[in-house]
């Protein structure tokens, strides 16, 4: 079956149909025909239920300014461009999107420079973090720790802050109790800590570096 008038199938896993749309790949480029605009739309990739619908908005698109003002309101956005193709109404535009780094209070999705974008449980298998948190490069720089450190047999699967118990990770395997501030004097003990594990084959319930006097290792279930 041949295309309907007005539409360009420039992705063979992308098929626009007038105004509606159905999206079947990640890595999107396609000409979009709207009321009176035509836009050509490239996307890096393509993931979020925000996506979804910019992309039905711009169907309703009329004027530069209508497109203008509705990609600065996309927060999932990290960078853009756009061309418009003089005297004509004519646009092509290209999108770099953010990447999820990990899920703050299953309300936003956190990026590497810590900027916010709306949550939409498109990405489940991301470190959650909880809590009233009011700097997000303390989350960060537990995470980057555990990047660095990246046993094969460990991974960190949440973050707790309270203001009683201070942080706490949650891995596939333990537990461990930071305490209220994160410093490179209690990240490097936990280090040492969990080479000292791996070394010797040793699965505690729960690693306390909370204690002044050094770490407690708790072996209960």
């Amino acid at each position: 079956m041949s295309d309907p008038p007005n539409t360009l199938v420039t992705n063979p896993f992308l098929q626009y149909k007038g105004k509606s749309v159905i999206l079947l790949t990640s890595l999107s480029s396609a000409i979009l025909y709207a009321k009176d605009f035509t836009i050509d739309l490239t996307l890096d990739k393509f993931f979020l239920e925000s996506q979804k619908i910019f992309i039905e908005d711009l169907n309703k698109i009329n004027t530069k300014n209508d497109l203008e003002n509705l990609i600065k309101a996309q927060d999932w956005i990290d960078e853009y461009k756009i061309n418009f193709k003089p005297f004509t109404k004519f646009a092509k535009l290209n999108i770099k999107s953010r990447n999820p780094f990990f899920i703050l209070n299953n309300k936003y999705f956190i990026d590497k420079d810590l900027k916010k974008f709306k949550f939409d449980e498109t990405q489940l298998n991301l470190i959650l973090v909880e809590g009233p948190i009011k700097d997000l490069q303390d989350p960060l720089n537990i995470i980057s720790f555990f990047e660095k450190y990246n046993p094969d047999e460990l991974y960190l699967k949440k973050i707790i802050f309270t203001y009683v118990s201070g942080w706490e990770m949650h891995t596939n395997s333990f537990q461990i109790k930071l305490g209220k501030t994160i410093s490179n004097v209690k990240l490097e003990s936990l280090q040492d800590t969990l080479n000292y594990l791996y070394e010797n084959r040793k699965i505690p319930s729960m690693i306390d570096l909370r204690n002044k006097d050094g770490v407690a290792l708790n072996y209960g279930k």
